[in-house]
């Protein structure tokens, strides 16, 4: 996590020798620009807390066997802030970024809430007894689901302007927003976040799965969200498919190939190919680091959970964790190379790093 957060913050590595009045340690900690609390600095206090949460969480689960687990928490958060300020520091010598205190705060509070919800994550996905009606068996399937949850309401920002409300809901009643494409892939998603509640333990999967689909409509308060007809259309599917199909045997194979049939047509749409191909770019995350960091991130926690699911679905169909990650890597890869023939789109390494890294963090997190 440290190196993706380092990669991503000095991104694309362009340095310069400057001089400075005084040392980049007195420089950040007199780097406030806080003085008008507009929107885009409340988003971006969001965004730092948000990208050292993972961080603050990993770093305690780590050191989780230690006897002092205060010490472990502290720790972690000591980790997070010392990683903020040497990126801060080093953002001196880049071009286009800026070297900020309040980054370094909110990534530190990103840090401290990051060992929290590690604390709660353990305490939960390790009790005997029941907990909101969860038994809480599957750790990966419990990360997964705060993927899917942390996707849909990303960045909890609200978006209450009736300009904007009146836009969101007109764009519901948009033909494009009901395309076949995106309403099996979102049949395909919610399907699968019933799965991930049966597997977490949920005595009543279908009444969680209905408790989550209402998150959809409220997703029009929220910014840089606006559901289409296919979101209600996809979700609506995938609560009827799963009332009847949900707890049937092959389940997850059904649901695996459904999400992958999905994404492959997605990736592809709308069939155009045209030559000479694209360039493949071997640079990973320069798409995302290339874009605003609301809709980053916002993409990001998407594909973390289909692309995780697909893996997790493949291997609890019977498939060794192994071959479920290479199934998906290749499928993606697959994508990735015929995108260079299809105008639209950009064709780079990032989606199968993603897989593998997915992989890596399932085996970290040790599925019960």
């Amino acid at each position: 996590m440290s190196i993706l957060i380092v990669y991503g913050s000095l991104y694309p590595w362009t340095f310069e020798a400057r001089q400075f009045p005084a040392n980049p340690l007195y420089i950040l900690l007199h780097s406030w620009d806080a003085n008008s609390l507009s929107r885009r600095l409340l988003l971006d206090v969001v965004l730092n807390i948000a990208v050292y949460i993972p961080l603050g969480g990993s770093a305690y689960l780590a050191m989780r066997g230690s006897k002092f687990q205060t010490w472990a928490a502290l720790a972690a958060v000591a980790i997070g802030t010392l990683l903020s300020a040497s990126v801060e520091m080093a953002q001196l010598f880049t071009p286009n970024r800026v070297c900020s205190a309040v980054d370094l705060v909110s990534n530190s509070l990103g840090s401290a809430l990051g060992v929290l919800a590690g604390f709660v994550l353990k305490r939960i996905s390790g009790t005997r007894g029941e907990l909101l009606g969860f038994h809480f068996r599957d750790r990966s399937a419990l990360a997964l689901l705060l993927c899917w949850v942390s996707f849909l309401l990303f960045p909890l920002y609200p978006d209450l302007w009736l300009a904007a409300l009146r836009a969101k809901f007109s764009a519901v009643i948009d033909p494009s927003g009901a395309s076949f494409v995106l309403i099996l892939l979102n049949a395909a998603e919610w399907f699968v976040a019933g799965r991930l509640l049966l597997a977490s333990g949920a005595r009543s999967p279908l009444r969680w799965l209905l408790v989550l689909i209402l998150l959809v409509p409220v997703q029009f308060a929220i910014v840089n969200h606006s559901p289409k007809a296919a979101d209600f259309f996809g979700a609506a599917l995938a609560a009827v498919a799963f009332r009847y199909l949900g707890t049937r045997p092959g389940a997850d194979g059904w649901a695996a190939t459904a999400l992958l049939i999905a994404l492959t047509l997605r990736g592809l749409a709308p069939f155009h190919f045209e030559g000479p191909p694209q360039a493949f770019s071997w640079v990973p995350f320069g798409g995302f680091l290339g874009s605003e960091w609301q809709n980053t991130i916002s993409i990001l926690l998407g594909k973390l959970f289909q692309y995780g699911g697909s893996i997790w679905l493949l291997n609890r169909a019977g498939l060794g964790a192994s071959l479920a990650t290479a199934i998906v890597i290749a499928i993606l890869s697959g994508i990735e190379i015929l995108q260079t023939w299809t105008p639209g789109h950009v064709a780079e390494i990032t989606d199968p790093l993603l897989a593998l890294l997915l992989c890596l963090g399932f085996h970290a997190l040790g599925r019960r």
